[in-house]
């Protein structure tokens, strides 16, 4: 799903639109969250007991991402108060801030 030009306050789609925009480039504050997010996935041992428990990489990276994703997107929506996609990027968007996320070319 690709939501246009459009403002948004749902994880739902938020969490779509982290898939959409993960194609993309993403910001620095995005870079920094999943860097914490690994380190915490790393740390955290029932995660790495059912990861390693699958034997198929596909599944393997499908837990990882499905998981960062989640993360993300809870953290994501306690900093802003709603988000919006405009010109092929996604922002969050809190008070009068506007904080780019994500950048997507669809060439």
């Amino acid at each position: 799903m690709f939501i246009k030009n459009q403002i948004f306050k749902d994880e739902e789609t938020l969490l779509e639109l982290l898939f959409d925009f993960g194609l993309g480039d993403m910001s620095p504050l995005i870079n920094e969250m999943y860097a914490n997010i690994d380190r915490d996935l790393e740390q955290n041992e029932a995660y790495k007991t059912y990861r390693d428990s699958l034997t198929d990489e596909d599944d393997k990276e499908e837990l990882y991402t499905e998981e960062r994703d989640m993360r993300l997107a809870e953290q994501l929506m306690e900093m802003f108060t709603s988000f919006q996609v405009h010109s092929r990027k996604l922002y969050g968007l809190k008070n009068d801030e506007k904080i780019l996320l994500f950048e997507i070319d669809l060439v």
